[in-house]
């Protein structure tokens, strides 16, 4: 297990991911410039030529020769050379055989070249808790300043793939002090205020330093930012004012004039929204809870920027179309919903659509789907991708799955697997239960390979002629477990866990192992349990508005599934007028109460989660799990196979209210 790196906890708990979808793109694997000892050298002279034409792996070969008939600090230069070269063209793990035999003990710069360059192997490779070892040491005074930029490249890199985005910001600005070009500082000034706003607004207050100095004032302008969010006519007093208090701040001037128009441009406020809901039929409880989001974050808003809402009922899918013209001849702008999916598949298929729509479910296509529809759920299939990603952050790389027999269980797991592979892991073993019985020890005993060792023990008995002390011993070759159950069931699964022996591997599920509720004493059995959930559930905002802590007593006299609709109809809400802003990259996000909201492809709206891990029956808050590159690590194998398990209305009227 690699070690925990949440520096600032109370604080790092309310921190996010990072608003890129993959790494970080601002660090890039830039050959450094001509060492002074090999400026003269026609060997190196031709493998820059080589560089220059963009054939990378013949300048590498060309370069380690040179250093196999070089002595130091050349034959080191010429190593090092060759490294970057494999670098740029994603050649790992020749980078990392290279780094392993160079020797910089008593060349203090080339030593920070060499661990530099490895931070940048572990960090292609998902590894940043690797890298940030290698890079704990400081540099020494008088090192290149380009030698230093990159290694506040790569620690600011690292610390983001760990969760600690309040380190990543601190290195970027670092970065920032370091950088002549102008684009290139105005890159980084961006995603120094990007990483900070991964932070609530009242985390943000908490974080500012005193006195405030450089990174004080990036906190404030990226608060200034954030609370104007959703109102740009305020957005640019703000950060006028923010000017004037810090006039002699580095922050460039079109950084700000970026931000000001991004407020004011990039929002786009609804004059009527109309929500496509189903008032009858056996997703109607789902639709009053998301109702109910939508009319809070619609009644907290000012009331002068509220939209006109009208609800219409979209229980019968066969009239979704019809319902949704009707709604655009009533005057809306946007739309919210609708919900089942097969209505969801109607908008789908069509060419176009007229007004934006924001479906409350997601579906397949098999062709491209209206740019105008996007689809936002809280789908079991991204909890499945981010606990993968989650496991390998923390260190693991063998993982023993257990899920549900069922299609249910199947399309998790595919997801779960095929994202664990993509990053490097191996599933050694996968088991699905039956979700009517209570006990699973046949299904566990298989699971951990505890019949193997009671097939041992039957072996030596027989040989021995007489009986012999015995403990089951599980299998070895795994090193955490991912488990998909319900909450009922994941109560049961983990106590027998425990007594077949796997007490000491780590428990990854999704949420749906946690019912929202607070049941210390009933979760006592999910203890060590790691799972996500929507940070409106797991984070305490106070009395802010539309916080959790103001809807206990409602949420109390729910079903477990009302509060994470409730949440996402709230955000089903605020999401609207920053469509566009959003689908412009998969780098903008939107900090929601179902968690860090950005648009991937196919318009579809994803959610990072909050990580928790129960403890005395309370779920303690761990941090966010960053979002990883979609590549295979340097390290990984091609994906193996998955393994199998043992087992395998009525016509609308055109609106109404509840």
């Amino acid at each position: 297990m690699q070690q925990n790196r949440h520096l600032l906890l109370p604080l790092i708990l309310l921190a996010a991911i990072l608003t890129g979808c993959v790494s970080d793109p601002s660090i890039k694997w830039v050959q450094s410039g001509v060492p002074d000892t090999l400026r003269n050298d026609q060997t190196f002279s031709h493998a820059l030529d080589l560089e220059a034409e963009g054939n990378n792996a013949e300048a590498a070969v060309m370069l380690e020769r040179l250093a196999k008939t070089s002595k130091p600090p050349i034959k080191q230069e010429a190593m090092l050379r060759a490294v970057e070269n494999y670098l740029q063209i994603d050649d790992n793990a020749s980078a990392f055989r290279l780094l392993q035999l160079i020797g910089t003990d008593t060349l203090p710069q080339l030593s920070l070249k060499r661990r530099v360059l490895l931070a940048e192997v572990a960090i292609k490779g998902n590894r940043p808790d690797e890298a940030l070892q290698l890079l704990e040491q400081l540099p020494e005074r008088g090192m290149p300043s380009q030698l230093l930029r990159r290694y506040h490249k790569n620690r600011a890199e690292a610390f983001r793939l760990t969760g600690n985005m309040l380190e990543s910001a601190r290195h970027m600005a670092e970065l920032d002090l370091l950088t002549q070009d102008p684009a290139a500082r105005l890159d980084n000034q961006l995603n120094i205020v990007r990483t900070l706003s991964t932070y609530t607004n009242s985390a943000l207050e908490l974080l500012r330093p005193n006195p405030p100095g450089i990174f004080g004032g990036w906190v404030e302008l990226t608060r200034a930012i954030k609370i104007n969010t959703n109102n740009p006519s305020m957005g640019h007093a703000a950060i006028q004012k923010w000017r004037e208090e810090f006039s002699s701040h580095p922050a460039l001037p079109q950084l700000l004039e970026s931000q000001i128009q991004s407020i004011s441009t990039e929002y786009s406020r609804s004059r009527q929204l109309a929500v496509l809901l189903p008032k009858r039929g056996p997703y109607a409880k789902a639709a009053r809870a998301l109702y109910d989001g939508i009319m809070a974050a619609h009644s907290n808003q000012p009331q002068h920027e509220r939209p006109e809402i009208r609800i219409y009922d979209s229980s019968s899918s066969a009239q979704i179309i019809p319902i949704y013209k009707q709604a655009i001849r009533d005057g809306a702008d946007r739309v919210i919903g609708p919900l089942v999916k097969e209505s969801v598949a109607q908008m789908a298929q069509q060419q176009s659509l007229e007004v934006p729509v924001l479906a409350l479910n997601q579906v397949q296509a098999r062709g491209s789907t209206p740019k105008d529809l996007y689809q936002f759920g809280l789908a079991p299939e991204d909890e499945a991708r981010q606990a993968a990603e989650r496991a390998w952050v923390d260190g693991h790389t063998r993982a023993i799955v257990l899920t549900p027999q069922g299609s249910w269980g199947e399309r998790i797991f595919n997801s779960f697997h095929d994202r664990w592979t993509g990053l490097g892991g191996k599933v050694v073993e996968r088991q699905a239960y039956n979700t009517k019985e209570n006990d699973f020890s046949v299904t566990l005993r298989a699971l951990l390979n505890i019949d193997e060792s009671y097939q041992r023990q039957r072996s030596m008995r027989n040989a021995l002629g007489r009986k012999i002390e015995f403990v089951p011993r599980r299998r070895q070759d795994a090193d955490f477990i991912f488990l998909l159950a319900k909450t009922s069931l994941a109560r049961q699964i983990r106590p027998q866990l425990q007594f077949h022996h796997a007490a000491k591997l780590p428990i990854y599920t999704t949420s749906h192992s946690y019912s929202g509720k607070h049941a210390p004493k009933k979760d006592l059995d999910l203890e060590n349990v790691i799972f996500p959930d929507i940070p409106w559930l797991l984070t305490d905002e106070g009395d802010q508005p539309l916080s959790r802590s103001l809807m206990e007593p409602i949420l109390a006299k729910k079903s477990s599934s009302y509060g994470r609709l409730y949440a996402m109809g709230i955000d089903s809400y605020h999401i609207m007028p920053h469509l566009s802003r959003l689908r412009s990259s998969p780098r903008e996000t939107l900090d929601g109460k179902t968690g860090i909201l950005h648009i991937g492809r196919n318009n579809q709206v994803h959610r990072q989660l909050v990580w928790a891990k129960m403890k005395k029956g309370i779920p303690e808050i761990i941090g966010y799990a960053p979002r990883l590159e979609d590549k295979q690590s340097a390290s990984s194998q091609a994906p193996k196979p998955r393994p199998s398990s043992s087992s395998r209305s009525s016509q609308p009227s055109d609106f109404f209210s509840w």
